[in-house]
């Protein structure tokens, strides 16, 4: 299958693509390299990398062409920054997720979204469940948030199959020792 990573040459990302790769599929991976670095990938060749910023709408529907499925992990990431730069966060994060379930509806593609732990916001009851009402506490999270709603409204609206990831802490072999916070 043809396989869309967006944030492919970030930490996670990479780790998709190289698993995909390894399981034989073809692979062509979305980063604008502004957190992502193209070593992370240096060892899949691969995987067909286009840099492209996902608030372009045309890059987006180019490289979704032909993929069976968009494992959506490029992303604004950094509660602080997002504290300072909120527009950027919704315009890429809102606005480039909107980009990629376009893409998706018209390739008939499915959307793995990567969600995260941060919508929970500060709970009362522990451990989390996701069932409980998300409590949001900065731009970061609310973007992750409306992205979520977005994609749950794609697959009621337009069919499109989707599914969340609410990713907590990830860590491992690869991670960027000057990350200013886990992945």
């Amino acid at each position: 299958m043809r396989v869309l990573v967006t944030g492919a040459a970030g930490f996670i990302g990479s780790h998709l693509c190289r698993r995909l790769v390894a399981e034989g599929h073809d692979v062509v991976g979305l980063d604008d390299l502004s957190a992502g670095r193209l070593d992370n990938l240096s060892d899949v060749p691969e995987v067909d990398l286009v840099e492209a910023d996902l608030r372009d709408v045309d890059a987006v529907n180019k490289v979704a062409n032909r993929c069976g499925a968009i494992l959506h992990h490029a992303a604004r990431k950094s509660v602080p920054r997002s504290i300072r730069e909120p527009e950027e966060f919704t315009e890429v994060n809102v606005g480039g997720t909107l980009n990629v379930l376009l893409a998706a509806r018209k390739e008939r593609a499915t959307v793995v979204f990567a969600s995260s732990s941060s919508v929970y916001g500060d709970q009362d009851v522990y451990p989390l469940r996701e069932d409980v009402e998300p409590r949001p506490r900065s731009p970061y999270a609310a973007t992750k948030l409306a992205g979520e709603a977005l994609v749950r409204a794609w697959w009621h609206s337009s069919g499109v199959p989707t599914i969340t990831l609410r990713y907590f802490n990830v860590y491992g072999p690869g991670q960027d020792p000057e990350s200013e916070m886990p992945p």
